[in-house]
């Protein structure tokens, strides 16, 4: 019987899709999670929740990339933050260390993977098919999206069925993502609030552009504009550094 590589990032629908997995007998499974070292602060409770879940019902549970390239290495190395929708963020932590792994225990590209993607999750995934006969994203490996047809509220079920509390957000192994949204932001803890200006400041770049929070420059401000209401934060004024007063 085929080996299956269920990838979790330890969120609502990876760990749906255990559950969902183990109860229909599905063999062979590996709950693979990527270390990505930007974590939030109680990221760490939920991995081993997930992890001890999965091994009391027969699954294996791999953790990848725990000594390999971190997400604030990644960016004091490339000088910068990535944009929102380019994947070197994920690829480097997570991807790779994924595929080095699977290459690893499976040299002969036998395994399903298996992804948690639902098609009513956002517009961008209504198409997603339940199977790829050969995926090139995973060393042409068939993946399987068992979670395809599930809806959120199917979905919310099978969590809560087994005590799994249902997540107001994404996955919080990157804290705060660079697809972060308002409300990802005001959940946001003061330690991942401080890591992630500290980065800042070591690579002199913003992690969020300003254009897309009203004029906000630095993580602090963007937290600033996620607490305000809708369409009312004002950027603080920068004081001028002319001193002839010549433009007052």
């Amino acid at each position: 019987m085929a080996e299956h590589f269920l990838s979790s990032s330890c969120g609502n629908d990876s760990v749906a899709m255990m559950v969902k997995a183990v109860r229909e007998g599905v063999p062979n499974i590996t709950v693979t999670y990527c270390h990505t070292g930007w974590a939030s602060e109680k990221w760490g409770a939920r991995i081993e929740l997930v992890k001890a879940w999965a091994l009391a019902h027969g699954c294996k549970f791999a953790e990848l990339n725990k000594d390999g390239l971190t997400f604030e290495q990644l960016v004091e190395k490339k000088k910068g933050f990535p944009m929102p929708g380019k994947t070197w963020c994920s690829l480097h932590p997570k991807a790779i260390p994924f595929l080095m792994w699977a290459d690893e225990v499976d040299p002969e590209f036998k395994a399903v993977v298996m992804i948690g993607k639902r098609r009513d999750e956002s517009p961008a995934r209504r198409d997603t098919p339940e199977w790829i006969e050969s995926s090139e994203h995973h060393g042409g490996r068939k993946v399987w999206h068992s979670l395809a047809y599930v809806t959120e509220t199917e979905r919310n079920e099978i969590l809560s069925s087994e005590g799994f509390e249902i997540l107001p957000g994404r996955s919080e192994e990157c804290t705060p993502c660079v697809n972060a949204n308002r409300k990802d932001m005001v959940r946001m803890q003061r330690r991942d609030i401080d890591k992630t200006l500290a980065l800042e400041g070591r690579t002199g770049q913003n992690m969020f552009r300003p254009h897309h929070h009203m004029g906000a420059q630095g993580f602090e401000q963007v937290i600033r504009w996620a607490h305000s209401p809708r369409g009312k934060y004002e950027p603080p004024e920068v004081e001028s550094t002319c001193t002839e007063g010549y433009c007052e």
